[in-house]
C-alpha cells in the first residue's frame, strides 16, 4: 500500500545524515503493515479457573510494522511504536473495536479471567453464549499530535464462549452455635485477603469453642437458612440449607471458603505466642493521627483478638491505620495501600509505613473490623 506522508524529522529517532535549511525533510513513501500470525485454534470455551488462578488462554503474535522513506527499499525506524490488539464482533468492520491489549512488543498474552471479564463488560453479552469475533493489530507511530495509525494487513477470526462469573463479592458472616444460630447476626464477619474483584476467598482466624457447629451466610441472605454455604464432603463447598461445619475441640482455627472454586478448609492455628492487647486504636487525619479523640475499638467478648468499631469519618485524607495502646511502636500497615475495604496489614513493617487508602469509598459512616492475629482488616462504608 503506497502512501505519501510528509514525515517530521522529530519523529525519526535515527537520522543518518544532516540536512541544511534548504534541504527537504524525508518523505514516508511506503508502510509494510504488521501481519497477525495464526492461532492453533479458532474456537475457545472459557471455564471458571480453579483456586483463584488466571491461566493463559493464548498468545497472539504479529510481524513488525516497517516504514520506507523516499522510495528506498531499506526500512527505517519510526518510533516509538505502540501495538494495540483490537477485537470486535465479526462482520462489524471494527466499527466498535475494543482494545484488548497494548504493547511495544510483537506479542501479547491473554489470560482467562481477564478475557472473560473484558468480553462481558465491553460487549454486554450473556455468559455462556458463543460469539464470533475478529482481532487485528493497530500500530500507532509518531508522537503527540503528529501520531498516525495503520492497521494490520489481516485479521484473525475467533469464536469465544464466556462463563458465568461467581456472584457479587459481598460480606459473609459465620452463623452457628457461637451466637445461638441467630441467622440475622453480623457478630462474626469473614475477612478477605484482598479487595480484588476476582478474589473469591474468605477467611477467618480466631477462637472456636468446643463442639461448635456453624455455616456461612452471605449478607443478602441474612434472616434465612436457605442460601448458606455449607460443608460438603472432601472439601467441597455447597450452598443451601445443608450440612453444617463442626469443630470438636476448643482452639484457634483458620476457616477458609472459596466461593469461586466452591471449596473449604479448616486448619488449626497456633496462637500461643500472640499478645493480648488491652487497647486497639483506629487512627487517621480525623483524629489528627491520635492527637485528639483517638477512638478505641471494641474487643469481642468471644475472642479478644477480634475488634470492631462504627465511626463517622468526615476526613479521609492520607488514609487510616491501626495501632495498639495508643503507641506508634505497635502499628499495623497495609501490604497494599489501595486494598479497601478488605486487606491485610503487617505489624511494625520496616520496609514501608503505608496507610489504608479509603478514598475509593469516600466520607461517611464506616464499619471497621480488625484481627490482631493475622492483620486482616475491614474498613467498609455503610450505605
Amino acid at each position: 500500500m503506497k502512501q505519501l506522508i510528509y514525515w517530521s524529522l522529530l519523529l525519526l529517532p535515527i537520522i543518518l545524515f544532516s540536512c541544511s535549511d534548504d534541504e527537504k525533510a524525508p518523505v514516508l513513501t511506503d508502510i509494510e503493515a504488521s501481519k497477525l500470525n495464526g492461532l492453533p485454534f479458532n474456537m475457545i470455551e472459557l471455564e471458571l479457573p480453579e483456586n483463584n488462578t488466571n491461566p493463559l488462554v493464548f498468545t497472539v503474535t504479529w510481524t513488525e510494522t516497517f516504514f520506507y522513506m523516499d522510495g528506498s527499499k531499506q526500512s527505517m525506524p519510526a518510533g516509538p511504536l505502540s501495538y494495540d490488539l483490537q477485537i470486535d464482533t465479526e462482520g462489524n468492520g471494527f466499527a466498535g473495536a475494543k482494545t484488548l491489549a497494548s504493547t511495544s512488543r510483537l506479542f501479547t498474552d491473554i489470560f482467562t479471567a481477564d478475557l472473560n471479564t473484558f468480553l462481558l463488560r465491553e460487549f454486554e453479552i450473556e455468559p455462556g453464549q458463543a460469539v464470533n469475533y475478529e482481532m487485528r493489530i493497530r500500530t500507532t507511530y509518531g508522537e503527540g499530535n503528529t501520531s498516525q495509525t495503520v492497521n494490520s494487513s489481516n485479521s484473525l477470526p475467533i469464536t469465544i464462549t464466556t462463563y458465568t462469573p461467581p456472584g457479587n463479592i459481598e460480606p459473609i458472616y459465620i452463623i452457628g452455635d457461637m451466637q445461638g444460630w441467630n441467622n440475622s447476626s453480623k457478630e462474626f464477619m469473614m475477612y478477605r485477603n484482598s479487595s480484588a474483584s476476582d478474589d473469591y476467598v474468605y477467611t477467618y482466624t480466631g477462637l472456636i469453642k468446643a463442639n461448635t457447629y456453624f455455616k456461612f451466610c452471605p449478607e443478602s441472605s441474612l434472616g434465612s437458612f436457605d442460601n448458606m454455604y455449607c460443608a460438603g464432603a472432601n472439601g467441597v463447598l455447597e450452598q443451601g440449607d445443608l450440612g453444617a461445619f463442626y469443630i470438636e475441640n476448643e482452639g484457634y482455627y483458620t476457616l477458609t471458603i472459596d466461593i469461586g472454586a466452591m471449596t473449604w478448609s479448616i486448619e488449626e492455628y497456633d496462637a500461643s505466642a500472640a499478645l493480648t492487647w488491652q487497647i486497639l486504636n483506629f487512627v487517621g487525619a480525623f483524629s489528627e493521627w491520635g492527637a485528639v479523640n483517638e477512638p478505641n475499638m471494641v474487643s469481642s467478648g468471644y475472642d479478644p483478638h477480634q475488634w470492631s468499631l462504627d465511626i463517622n469519618l468526615n476526613t479521609i485524607e492520607y488514609g487510616v491505620k491501626f495501632r495498639a495502646n495508643n503507641s506508634w511502636d505497635n502499628r499495623w500497615c497495609p501490604k497494599v495501600p489501595t486494598d479497601s475495604p478488605y486487606g491485610i496489614a503487617e505489624f511494625n513493617p520496616t520496609a514501608h509505613d503505608n496507610n489504608i487508602d479509603i478514598s475509593n469509598q469516600g466520607t461517611g459512616n464506616y464499619h471497621v473490623r480488625f484481627n490482631d492475629l493475622t492483620g486482616h482488616y475491614i474498613v467498609m462504608i455503610q450505605e
